[in-house]
């Protein structure tokens, strides 16, 4: 960066970090390369790494205790190395837990903590392992508990399950070989078989889930059914309950009770719901509401009236809360109802975008800062981006400031697929032309403010002229839209200016909008005065 003497005057050198900060950073710094590096080997290893790199082994243990601390670590890592063995890369890896996450809540918990002092409701599954005093299993209807399922998971009926050959566990499923058969009857007559095999191992996966079920229980099981469920019409009993119901005559104080009859008619819950109210409405709750109603239906005192309340009140108490409500009112009152917000001595390009659409938005922002949703259209111009690189073969970081701003106002038009973005630049002019400058990253004093950001390419026009150019993956813009845009290229424009020590004037700026091969060179955008009098309009208030 090439400074002149205006621009000398004005830098402000960074404030130089104490001997201990710097350490802390060094230190810091060579901790993550070596975790980085370390990122290359196993799935087990960088979860090893990540724990011990940020103490999460440690902050498990005072939190849970020694006894229970590190399992959920653990399970983790058993997750890890089952997808591993598989043939799973970390990528993959982190993407199936991102998966997990939005479908099923995320993992499973490593196992389920007994407690003495609460009903606790769970599935058989999550059971596994652990013991209760007292267990009870319901709902031992028809169809519920063994479960037929909604529909059968036979590959050959069901497009969506597996061919058994396919499986891991294959060795321990039902096969059938099609090369046996001869005719479309030993075909036919095959394919039944297995089906009749394939319900057997789901009856016998049942019943080995029963088994879980009452084990889980020390001391008492209670097994119930009910004649109605959620339909209209009764159910039997399954074949579990009359399993349990006739074992448990011959169990040492062990009860039957079962109705004689099976009513007639359609479901009593279907036909007379049971209503109620939730949560029930306690005496403090309708007291705060009465209250509330009472101060909506008052009318307010005057100034005058509050004085005389509290000049003629015989309650001292009474009236040094008028006093304190009255001095409340007034600081109110008084109070500013603008908060001034500066702007940070650094700033992005696209924070500029922001505050000459939205200086209102950009304030809030300021004040909140919030992180930005990246969606897949900004994603794909980042991909874009990184695919030119590659094509010109200058390859540069992606800045941290793009990477935080990929939902900004620059990206926020829908993008083409990628593919078609390629093909579409690769036919325009400007694939035939060589960039002498590509993914030019600047800093860029305007007025006291900090400017950074990457000019994508530019293009030497002539012996004394050049081009600044930025890539857009989505719609052309026209009108007021391109005109704030266009804030973009003057800031490009003048930072390569005085980045190469150009006069601003042989500098021209452009967009070229990929997926339409139409190059859009705005007229009259700013120069430098107005880049300082766009950044100058701050403080700003909300």
């Amino acid at each position: 960066m090439i400074l002149t003497t205006a621009d000398l005057a004005k830098y402000q050198k960074t404030p130089e970090f104490t001997d201990e900060g710097l350490a802390r950073l060094r230190k810091f710094a060579l901790s993550l390369r070596t975790l980085r590096r370390n990122l290359n080997g196993s799935i087990t290893d960088a979860i090893t790494q990540v724990s011990e790199f940020l103490s999460l082994d440690t902050e498990v243990l005072v939190r849970d205790g020694w006894q229970n601390g590190r399992r959920n670590i653990d399970r983790f890592l058993d997750e890890a190395a089952r997808f591993q063995k598989n043939g799973g890369t970390l990528f993959n890896f982190l993407q199936w837990l991102k998966i997990a996450q939005d479908t099923e809540g995320g993992l499973k918990p490593a196992e389920v903590d007994v407690r003495s002092d609460a009903v606790q409701i769970l599935t058989i599954h999550a059971a596994k392992g652990a013991e209760w005093d007292y267990v009870a299993i319901p709902g031992l209807a028809e169809k519920n508990f063994p479960n037929i399922g909604k529909k059968s998971d036979n590959w050959i009926t069901n497009a969506g399950s597996i061919p058994v050959s396919m499986r891991g566990d294959y060795q321990q499923l039902p096969s059938i070989t099609f090369e046996n058969f001869s005719t479309n009857k030993n075909l036919k007559d095959g394919i039944e078989n297995f089906g009749d095999q394939w319900k057997a191992r789901k009856a016998m996966e049942e019943m080995r889930l029963a088994y879980v079920a009452i084990t889980r229980a020390k001391h008492g099981l209670i097994c119930t059914t009910s004649h109605f469920r959620n339909g209209e019409n009764a159910v039997a009993p399954s074949r579990l309950f009359e399993i349990f119901a006739n074992a448990l005559v011959n169990i040492a104080g062990g009860k039957v009770e079962l109705a004689e009859t099976v009513p007639d008619g359609r479901n009593p819950m279907k036909e007379n719901p049971v209503t109620g109210t939730w949560p029930k409405q306690s005496k403090e709750v309708l007291r705060v509401r009465e209250v509330a109603q009472l101060v909506e239906n008052s009318e307010p005192y005057s100034q005058a009236e509050v004085e005389a309340l509290i000049k003629n009140s015989s309650n001292s108490e009474k009236a040094g809360l008028l006093t304190d409500l009255k001095m409340i009112i007034n600081e109110i009152k008084n109070k500013t109802l603008h908060q001034s917000i500066v702007l940070p001595t650094r700033l992005s390009v696209s924070t500029l975008l922001y505050l000459a659409n939205d200086p209102k938005e950009m304030a809030l922002r300021l004040r909140r800062p919030m992180p930005n949703h990246i969606d897949k259209y900004a994603r794909r111009g980042t991909e874009f981006h990184l695919w030119l690189e590659n094509y010109f073969k200058h390859p540069a970081l992606i800045s941290m400031d793009e990477l935080f701003n990929l939902n900004s106002t620059a990206n926020s038009d829908q993008d083409a697929p990628l593919d078609k973005l390629q093909e579409a630049w690769l036919a325009s002019d400007w694939a035939k032309k060589a960039p002498i400058d590509v993914e030019v990253g600047f800093e860029t004093m305007i007025d006291a403010t900090l400017i950074r950001g990457r000019i994508d390419a530019v293009y030497k026009v002539d012996a004394q002229n050049y081009e600044v150019v930025d890539w857009k993956t989505g719609k052309v813009k026209s009108g007021e839209d391109l005109q704030s845009a266009s804030i973009q290229l003057a800031m490009y424009r003048l930072a390569y200016a005085k980045l190469k020590n150009l006069p601003i004037e042989n500098i021209s700026a452009a967009f070229h909008y990929v997926i339409d091969n139409q190059t859009v060179r705005p007229a009259d955008i700013l120069d430098e005065q107005g880049l300082i009098n766009l950044v100058s309009g701050v403080p700003l208030q909300i």
